[in-house]
């Protein structure tokens, strides 16, 4: 597990005839919560008995389901045994290192951010309070860290900080061996118009942030 925290990529190795066990699970949740890249390697592809012509898009879908965790990390299925596939895995990692390092504009994420709210508004609780998002930049790398303003951050469910973390890796390439972890931040309508004064400045300081490196959601 001190491997894990030392390390910009973590390697997932699994046997492909055994599927997911415990350990896996318990392995995923801590490259995530270390918000580490990470790549899922599946070894013994070679020894897959029966395979046909849908067997890739059915196994890529256990994976995915059975490790939400890093749901966003690339698969490479290979065979040590036979070498198959076995040269791809340093130019996954490279794109990792890269995924883990990207940096992106405040315009663009703000783009996003817009197309995304319009598409799909953030949830109104029974009270009628509902959540206002303002504008978000992010503010580091290793992993891309977005700082996001809104009213109450109370207001954004779970749900909703998914789907905007989908929609982020949807609208935007190279995330995809790569946790994104999102702080919201609450602030005032009149310290947003502030900020909007000088957007190239610092972002702010206000109201509390929690970190959520959250997997890729259906």
């Amino acid at each position: 597990l001190r491997a894990i925290r030392r390390s910009d990529v973590a390697l997932l190795v699994m046997d492909a005839t055994a599927g997911v066990t415990e350990q896996d699970r318990i392995l995923a949740q801590k490259v995530a919560d270390d918000g580490r890249a990470c790549v899922i390697i599946c070894n013994k592809w070679d020894a897959v008995v029966d395979k046909d012509s849908s067997t890739y898009g059915k196994s890529i879908k256990y994976f995915r389901d059975e490790l939400p965790q890093v749901r966003w990390a690339p698969i490479l299925f290979l065979s040590a045994a036979t070498g198959q596939r076995v040269g791809k895995i340093y130019g996954v990692v490279d794109e990792a290192v890269q995924a883990h390092r990207k940096r992106v504009s405040t315009a663009v994420l703000n783009e996003v951010l817009r197309d995304a709210i319009l598409w799909q508004p953030p949830p109104a609780r029974r009270n009628g309070a509902q959540a206002k998002i303002y504008y978000c930049n992010q503010v580091s790398v290793r992993p891309p860290t977005i700082v996001t303003f809104v009213n109450d951050p109370k207001l954004l469910n779970d749900n909703y900080r998914r789907y905007l973390d989908r929609k982020f890796r949807e609208s935007l390439d190279g995330f995809e061996a790569t946790p994104i972890r999102w702080i919201f931040r609450g602030r005032r309508v009149r310290d947003i118009m502030r900020a909007k004064s000088s957007m190239n400045g610092d972002p702010g300081d206000g109201g509390k942030g929690v970190s959520y490196p959250f997997p890729h959601a259906d």
